[in-house]
């Protein structure tokens, strides 16, 4: 088809220079080493090794798997076939390295895209998508433009070992198609060698608490870049030590990060985590220049007080006292304070206790009380400073040998009756609600029309009877 084209074109006078083609060059694509004598028995690809174009999209679309060395094209199927020792191999390290393209006719691109093979795949299986890793390892933009007859990019290669294909896609922008062009590569498994230069100290200059958090940030030359960054969070007082989160940090830089290492270095070197002040290096390819850190405080455990040990009825004793005490626990470090008052608001008795996440008794004793309710004012004060706690609690004291009730007025109202008998608050005395047909208005009581309550509204005396 592609022949049948190019007649036509040639027929019609067209420049055939007008259609995109174009092949990796260095190192050698599979096509291009078959025009040069490479590889061999490659079938037509070695007339034209630029021309391995086929839909763009690769890999959602693209040629189909088992056809991905050909582009899908059928006359250059010899590219399809694939063992271990079938095409001939460039050598190749990790790290950074150099791809070159070169443009039989060069024209608008939208990016080049560079994939390579999974650390684990079959060299004797046709190539698919599951042979390759589905993210490109390197990605240049185009920005639409037409680049020069040649192009280098500068890209990190994955470490690997022996043999790995590297799939280099070439998108073009003015047409819906890409090229795909495969080297067959050679890696020798030696480790590549980098220099690495300080950008960043750890300095041990507090200690830190559970909870906080210590990580770096990261920057180039156009800004932050947080897939760089490391955190460690305090799990107990000992990491936390100043001279221990620094070694923690860099150990974990150390594990995570490739471009970055954190620690001390030796005299041959190598860079190895300190207890206490560590530098932060990066690869001197890695385009990172400065690396800051941060120490986030975990927000203060929320203060509070709890008690616990108060009833809701007391007795007055036979000497006319009454021996309250209640529990008092602080979360947090606060200053309490607790106060019994009357139902006037006057202060009866009150103790204090400075606390520590700690608890403890507090006694209250009330001198000559009047029956009646009462309630406990708890509050606790900070001691760094913040908002006061406070809980409130009511209680009642019922004289001894005195009149027992049903309910502290207007507790239980509604459900009032001929015969029962509440505890006026107020001033502590006792009232029976009136037998019918009065004890209907025992029930009408609100805040704003009181006339009927017990003791104390204009006309209670209708209504109740003191006990």
């Amino acid at each position: 088809m592609r022949t049948k084209l190019w007649g036509l074109l040639l027929a019609l006078g067209l420049p055939l220079s007008a259609y995109p083609h174009g092949y990796v060059s260095g190192p050698e694509s599979r096509s291009l080493l078959c025009k040069q004598g490479g590889n061999s028995n490659c079938g037509a690809i070695q007339y034209e090794p630029q021309s391995l174009e086929a839909p763009s999209g690769y890999p959602a679309t693209g040629p189909a798997d088992g056809r991905i060395a050909s582009a899908g094209l059928a006359q250059f199927a010899e590219l399809d076939e694939q063992t271990a020792t079938r095409w001939t191999k460039r050598p190749m390290k990790s790290g950074l390295q150099g791809f070159s393209w070169s443009f039989t006719a060069n024209h608008a691109t939208r990016n080049w895209r560079y994939y390579i093979t999974r650390a684990d795949w079959n060299p004797n299986v046709k190539l698919s998508r599951a042979s390759f890793e589905s993210t490109p390892f390197c990605q240049v933009d185009g920005g639409g433009r037409q680049p020069p007859s040649t192009v280098t990019h500068s890209c990190h290669v994955p470490a690997r070992s022996g043999y790995q294909i590297v799939l280099a896609v070439w998108e073009v922008a003015d047409t819906t198609n890409s090229f795909y062009n495969l080297l067959d590569l050679q890696f020798d498994g030696t480790p590549p060698t980098y220099s690495w230069s300080a950008k960043g100290t750890i300095y041990p200059s507090v200690d830190l608490a559970v909870g906080d958090r210590a990580s770096t940030r990261v920057f180039d030359a156009k800004g932050e870049r947080p897939e760089f960054a490391t955190k460690v969070t305090i799990g107990s007082a000992g990491d936390g030590a100043k001279t221990t989160w620094p070694y923690l940090l860099a150990t974990r830089v150390n594990a995570e990060q490739t471009l970055l290492k954190a620690g001390q270095k030796a005299a041959d070197g190598s860079i190895h985590p300190a207890y206490g002040q560590n530098e932060v290096f990066v690869r001197d390819d890695s385009g990172l220049a400065r690396v800051e850190i941060q120490i986030d405080k975990a927000p203060p455990p929320a203060n509070d007080v709890l008690v616990s040990g108060l009833a809701s009825e007391y007795t007055v004793g036979s000497d006319g006292n009454v021996a309250l005490s209640v529990n008092v626990t602080a979360v947090g470090q606060l200053d309490v304070n607790a106060t019994v008052f009357d139902a006037g608001g006057v202060a009866k008795a009150s103790a204090n206790a400075s606390l520590n996440n700690s608890g403890q008794t507090l006694a209250l004793p009330l001198s000559k009380p009047a029956a009646g309710v009462y309630q406990l004012v708890v509050k606790g004060t900070p001691r760094s400073g913040g908002a006061v706690v406070q809980k409130t609690y009511g209680f009642t004291l019922k004289s001894a040998g005195g009149t027992t009730y049903d309910y502290v007025f207007p507790n239980g109202i509604g459900s009032y009756k001929a015969g029962t008998r509440v505890l006026q608050s107020k001033n502590g005395k006792v009232y029976e609600c009136r037998p019918a047909p009065y004890s209907g208005w025992c029930n009408i009581w609100t805040s704003s029309a009181n006339a009927y309550e017990p003791g104390v509204g204009a006309a209670w005396a209708d209504a109740w009877i003191a006990r």
